[in-house]
């Protein structure tokens, strides 16, 4: 059996079970107007979160996306630089680094974002590298932040005071060839984290999310992203969430 015929029968479990199959795109490390995003914005034709370095935000990136109403913007960071204490894994937002200055650096980062996207821009954090010391996430709330957005499955309840929604499906082999993942193991995450939620080993109402990076992707990451997108619209039973959606009350006025 192929791995877009295993795709196909667990999309058909979800249909048998009268449940839509809940999907959303993330993509990380936009900063301005590049070939590689328009690439981006003209191939998903679903709603995709955008998430944007504030720090190193240019002017050409809030001119090109207000002509796509569907992109919501994440704030990624504030300037995703490792603060991580030699030998543990990079951080922006490590233990070690006082809420003070992190709070800081959020506010700033949150602010010019929402002025540069206006109603585009949904408060959820993207942590760089995916991380964030648990009691620095516990104080989101108290800045503003309605959302966070990291990887792997939540946990069961989340212990964070905002909404957390995960992405479960890089696309990118970070510690092999940093190209394409490949099509077995990338439809694989899928399939699993899909599994897992109908089976009842993840959060059930936990959207499963793609996750890519439009400034790295090779020709096989390209290819594969279209032809995911081809496939999905063929399934009724996929629906595409944006990040608005899911991070209530999250618009900005």
């Amino acid at each position: 059996m192929s791995s877009w015929e295993t795709l196909a029968r667990e999309c058909d479990a979800w249909a048998a079970s009268g449940r839509a199959v809940e999907l959303w795109w993330r993509d990380d490390d936009a900063v301005a107007d590049t070939a590689a995003l328009r690439r981006l914005m003209a191939l998903t034709r679903v709603p995709i979160a955008l998430a944007v370095i504030p720090a190193g935000l240019e002017p050409s990136l809030p001119a090109l996306l207000k002509s796509h109403g569907t992109v919501s913007v994440l704030q990624h960071g504030f300037d995703h630089k490792n603060r991580a204490p030699a030998g543990s894994k990079k951080s922006e937002f490590p233990a070690s680094r006082s809420w003070t200055e992190i709070a800081g650096d959020l506010t700033e980062g949150r602010d010019r974002l929402a002025k540069a996207f206006s109603k585009q821009f949904v408060p959820a954090l993207t942590p760089p590298w995916n991380r964030i010391d648990p009691g620095h996430a516990a104080q989101l709330g108290a800045l503003g932040f309605r959302g966070l957005t990291a990887y792997l499955p939540r946990k069961m309840p989340t212990k964070v005071d905002v909404t957390q929604v995960n992405t479960h499906v890089d696309v990118i082999d970070w510690h092999g060839t940093r190209g394409f993942l490949g099509l077995e193991a990338t439809l694989q995450l899928l399939v699993q984290h899909l599994a897992a939620k109908r089976l009842g080993r993840a959060d059930p109402a936990e959207p499963t999310g793609l996750l890519t990076h439009h400034l790295v992707h090779d020709t096989e990451t390209w290819e594969f992203l279209g032809a995911l997108r081809d496939w999905c619209a063929e399934k009724p039973v996929i629906k595409w969430r944006s990040a608005a959606d899911l991070f209530p009350g999250a618009g900005s006025e």
